[in-house]
């Protein structure tokens, strides 16, 4: 991939979006006010960065604990000619927000958000059960350390 050359209002949009976004009936507005352009230039080069690829996407995060969910992270040990399979069969669960492959005997990570630590147990029985899948671990959270992250640009 060709690296893209970002304007500096490029870096500055890229890093009011990783700051907290207004709650509220127009955010872009307001954030386009803060950088002093027209909210439609916003979101013009916010639609070219998230084509580039460069913006992934813009969500909200929250605090499963605070909101009555519970999470917990899952690692999967499968054959790596199958792992765009088995990683299809795990996002099926609308519980399961992400997931990476990574070069390790648990070659596929993944978190899963839901109402119950029961629902988790029956996700994980259940992915147990997939011929393809040879290990799976569950590697709950004993204590959480929060960070907030954000990258220059």
């Amino acid at each position: 991939m060709v690296k893209e050359k970002l304007t500096l209002l490029d870096r500055q949009i890229l890093n009011r979006l990783q700051e907290d976004i207004p709650l509220e009936a127009w955010p872009w507005q307001k954030i386009a006010r803060e950088l002093n352009i027209k909210e439609a230039a916003f979101l013009k080069r916010v639609d070219f960065l998230k084509k580039k690829g460069i913006i992934r996407r813009i969500a909200a995060t929250f605090n499963p604990k605070k909101a009555g969910s519970v999470s917990t992270l899952v690692a999967v040990n499968a054959s790596p000619l199958k792992a765009d399979i088995i990683a299809k069969r795990i996002n099926a669960f609308s519980e399961v927000t992400h997931n990476y492959l990574r070069d390790n005997e648990y070659n596929i990570w993944f978190t899963i958000v839901a109402q119950s630590k029961e629902r988790i147990a029956q996700i994980i029985k259940k992915l147990k059960q997939d011929k393809d899948i040879e290990k799976i671990i569950e590697l709950p959270a004993k204590r959480l350390f929060k960070i907030s992250v954000s990258f220059k640009i």
